[in-house]
């Protein structure tokens, strides 16, 4: 037993600081709007990626059909969450803004916690931890990133960046200690509900908040595609590592 914490230990300090490093790298490019654009369509991509790719398939392997009820369950949560809740006025009239930062912060922190969970329960299975943490690292750096430049659009202070990427980048590590203290034994039907509900929180921040931003400003669209595409192809690759 004392071989497995120390194992989720070490995996999740690696965990906190590539989460960190990807959440640092668009702060370098805070003035450069254009670079910052194509960060919000790279993370589209990762999203929407990650969603179709890697979750649903994930989830349908635990729950088979039953997958569209959570699923539907997460975007809606996050719908009504950023358009009834966290809508305000903005000075213009007849206008509003989201916090689309805010959104993408709960729908990361919670698939991130989820992971944790596999990866606390991955741990405990012979030669199947590493294969998670590999999983997750490859997943948290690009998310990170995506987070990061969120909050930039949305002029958060370093301060409140660095409070929220914080606690994102503990989420794992916390998932694989609850795990591994509390949750050994639980089913895989429960795991499944729970990642198709975070896929389902991730469709609904790639598809209405950030794909409106890659068809933006006729003389960037290109770019901001090609940035969005290539969000899709790193998600697409690590779907076959894993």
């Amino acid at each position: 037993m004392n071989d497995h914490l120390t194992l989720i230990l070490i995996y999740s300090g690696s965990i906190i600081i590539v989460a960190w490093i990807g959440g640092l790298i668009p702060l370098y490019f805070r003035q450069n709007s254009k670079i910052l654009h194509w960060f919000i369509s790279f993370g589209a991509g990762i999203l929407l990626g990650a969603a179709f790719l890697h979750m649903l398939p994930d989830a349908a392997e635990y729950i088979g059909s039953d997958l569209g009820l959570p699923a539907l369950a997460g975007f809606l949560m996050l719908f009504i969450l950023e358009k009834f809740i966290m809508t305000h006025p903005c000075p213009s009239e007849h206008c509003e803004y989201h916090q689309v930062g805010l959104s993408a912060f709960i729908g990361l922190s919670l698939h991130s916690l989820i992971t944790g969970l596999a990866l606390g329960a991955g741990v405990l299975v012979p030669r199947l931890g590493f294969i998670v943490f590999l999983a997750v690292i490859l997943h948290k750096l690009p998310a990170s990133l995506s987070l990061t430049s969120l909050f930039l659009k949305e002029n958060y202070s370093n301060k409140k960046i660095f409070a929220h990427l914080t606690v994102f980048s503990l989420m794992v590590p916390i998932g694989a200690i609850i795990t591994f203290f509390f949750l050994k034994n639980t089913d895989h039907k429960t795991i499944g509900f729970l990642i198709a509900f975070s896929a389902g929180t991730f469709l609904h921040v790639a598809a209405d908040d950030l794909l409106p931003e890659v068809h933006q400003h006729s003389h960037e669209r290109i770019s901001r595609l090609i940035s969005f595409i290539i969000g899709l192809i790193i998600i697409w690759i690590i779907t076959f590592i894993e």
